[in-house]
């Protein structure tokens, strides 16, 4: 058996790309991945009819720029609504490049169909977001989503500053419930629970027990 001569320059041609084949895989970079999405936050809207209470639990949510909040009703529930003019004329308490949201007319309900009792958001701005159910807000059932780090006209504004602008009166139980949950807390504790014992309403809002 012969064995064929191999020349200088071919040795090293043969070599070099045997060297550069060692090399490739270090040199090529690992393929990106996306960042991690954070699960969907939830709160529960529920409701205690003998004391007149409708509830949005937790009232006070801090969640990361670009996460998403998912509001589940356990009872006959509320509506979901930002504070903003297109709202029902509600003066603006999210950043002012927000997109509003609105989880339509129709109370969300218990129920086994799906959606029927879900309402969904993603917030992609960062910011305080106050938001409301249209029947009971005259009972204090509102919310507040801290993204990322508070600001916008929530943090600039005291509630019932659009009323003098012709814009919805906000209720003395909306401004009590919203006390509640300040950003700073929010920020420090994540979540600020519904207070349930202590917005209990006497009669004749709704008999005890």
């Amino acid at each position: 058996m012969s064995i064929k001569k191999i020349d200088r320059r071919e040795a090293l041609k043969m070599s070099g790309m045997g060297m550069l084949g060692l090399l490739l895989p270090g040199l090529q970079r690992e393929p990106s991945t996306p960042a991690s999405v954070p699960e969907p936050a939830v709160i529960n809207i529920n409701a205690n009819y003998g004391k007149g209470q409708w509830i949005f639990d937790p009232v006070g949510l801090y969640i990361q720029k670009g996460q998403k909040v998912r509001w589940i009703a356990k009872q006959w529930g509320g509506t979901v609504m930002a504070f903003h003019p297109s709202n029902d004329n509600h003066e603006l308490r999210i950043p002012e490049n927000a997109k509003p949201f609105n989880s339509g007319m129709v109370p969300l309900m218990m129920t086994g169909w799906k959606g029927l009792n879900q309402f969904e958001w993603t917030f992609d701005v960062e910011g305080t977001y106050d938001y409301f159910s249209r029947d009971e807000e005259i009972m204090g059932m509102v919310g507040r989503i801290v993204v990322g780090k508070p600001g916008g006209p929530a943090e600039k504004n005291a509630p019932g500053y659009g009323g003098r602008d012709g814009r919805a009166v906000v209720f003395p139980r909306e401004v009590t419930m919203l006390g509640f949950c300040p950003s700073a807390d929010i920020v420090a504790k994540k979540t600020i629970p519904y207070p349930k014992d202590y917005l209990v309403h006497p009669h004749p809002y709704g008999a005890e027990g």
